[in-house]
């Protein structure tokens, strides 16, 4: 089944780029009552940077409004990677991390983005242990934060759980009989349901595999069931799934899967009942090698996003996204793209019925400026305003795709970003193993190099949640 024949397939409704200095990126994605609102980062170094948060139509794509979110009192620039609507009134929490100083940042804006509060977490553990988020969620009356607690090299999945205006009411260790990290979780009842990342060394070499969890509303884990992708050769040694989305009575994860040798790079999904017990798993590959970063129930049904590339060492890669049906047989799928390297790191699905994609697009020149930019695409929903489209590069952004969101857009000299048509049909995804992908990046975040937990997390596979801007690629 290829992508121009699949039946049901979302239509392309506009692809665009968002700048508001040299390096730029968006990492997170939701509907609010007026359009999409993004967050990521923004700055002239491509680490250590603030970060942004700022909304678009989500018909035209248009920029509306920005803001950068920054704390003048602390010299932590955390890197944001999640957000929420608040629990108790207009406006979002958005969660990110230092890696240098191990410390998690949670910060309350308006529904503008002006900041109203802003919380540090920081180990109880001592000088050699720090803390690293994944993901938040709203709950009762609070957030239930995820993540990971090192301590002395160890990595063990964490759960703190915080109050409406951010004060920490507990703080739970899961998982700590092995290497351990959560990785993503979503709201079920008075509890929420998360994946984890366990690693295995009962074979005399690590092997990390997939958790899916339930708490309950005292962090209690009432199940849990261990899974690794689909194999009719050796087991492969990398079995992570990053992301979580309710779907019907159940649930669908997605993310990697890949040999030791990273001979094998596979994207994986998996689908659980409500009580953890598997209903169907594949590895999907839309392109030869294929990580997925993001999975969304939407009104089409089940979506999963992520990254593809040629082969492991490949200096380029193309947005990948598709849908899935029942069995999680690929029903359609298709590559997006601006620039060299494009990444989607978030997925939603919009009021309308279609769906928005979130990441950020690299450019090979080390003369372009902007390096990298926000990204953003629509799929389905309803048609937008007629644009002219440009062309995309693989060595620049077009002077079209540069533009920056503003609260009142103009013709000039902000005039808000041009659609790029640059979406292109691939064969659907197939249940074969496909060939190589480079290792999920160990990459830097926040203020720095990292606080000594580089070796914990490369023990349990390290996912990247970033995608960094590398000059002298």
């Amino acid at each position: 089944m290829s992508g121009a024949d699949a039946v049901g397939e979302l239509p392309l409704r506009w692809n665009r780029t968002y700048s508001n200095a040299t390096y730029n990126g968006a990492t997170s994605v939701v509907e609010g009552d007026d359009g999409l609102v993004v967050l990521g980062q923004s700055g002239a170094q491509p680490t250590g940077i603030p970060g942004w948060l700022f909304g678009a139509d989500a018909t035209s794509g248009d920029g509306e409004w920005m803001a950068t979110i920054a704390n003048a009192e602390s010299q932590r620039r955390p890197t944001f990677q999640e957000h929420v609507p608040a629990v108790d009134g207009d406006g979002y929490a958005l969660l990110g991390m230092a890696t240098r100083s191990g410390t998690v940042a949670f910060v309350r804006t308006g529904p503008d983005g002006d900041v109203q509060w802003w919380r540090t977490y920081e180990s109880d553990s001592g000088g050699d242990g720090g803390l690293l988020a994944r993901d938040v969620i709203a709950s009762a009356d609070g957030y239930v934060i995820a993540g990971t607690d090192v301590r002395s090299g160890s990595a063990s999945g964490l759960v703190v759980r915080v109050g409406p205006e951010g004060e920490e009411r507990s703080r739970t260790r899961l998982f700590t009989d092995r290497q351990s990290e959560i990785l993503s979780v979503v709201p079920d009842g008075d509890g929420y349901v998360g994946t984890a990342a366990i690693q295995d060394s009962s074979g005399g070499q690590a092997t990390i595999r997939s958790v899916v969890f339930r708490a309950g509303a005292n962090d209690e884990v009432q199940w849990r069931e261990a899974f690794t992708a689909p194999t009719e050769d050796a087991a492969l040694a990398q079995n992570q799934l990053v992301d979580i989305a309710p779907a019907g009575d159940g649930y669908v994860a997605a993310g990697f899967a890949a040999s030791r040798s990273l001979d094998t790079f596979d994207g994986w999904v998996l689908s659980v009942d409500g009580s953890g017990s598997q209903r169907a798993t594949r590895r999907l590959s839309p392109e030869p090698a294929t990580r997925f970063s993001a999975v969304a129930d939407t009104a089409d049904g089940t979506v999963v996003a992520g990254q593809g590339g040629e082969s492991a060492g490949a200096q380029t890669g193309v947005g990948v996204v598709g849908e899935l049906g029942d069995g999680l047989e690929a029903n359609w799928s298709r590559t997006v793209s601006v620039g060299a390297t494009n990444n989607v790191r978030d997925v939603t699905g919009t009021a309308d019925g279609g769906v928005a994609l979130a990441g950020i697009t690299q450019y090979q020149s080390e003369g372009a400026d902007p390096r990298s930019e926000a990204w953003l695409v629509k799929l389905g929903g309803d048609d937008a305003p007629q644009v002219t489209a440009t062309a995309p590069s693989t060595d620049a952004p077009s002077s079209t795709a540069t533009a920056t969101p503003s609260r009142t857009p103009t013709p000039s000299p902000t005039p808000s970003p041009t659609a790029t048509a640059t979406a292109t049909a691939t064969p659907a995804p197939t249940d074969e193993a496909m060939p190589t992908r480079t290792e999920p990046e160990e990459t830097t975040a926040g203020d720095g190099a990292g606080f000594g937990v580089g070796a914990a997390l490369a023990a349990i596979g390290g996912t990247a949640l970033y995608e960094r801007v590398r000059d002298g690629d």
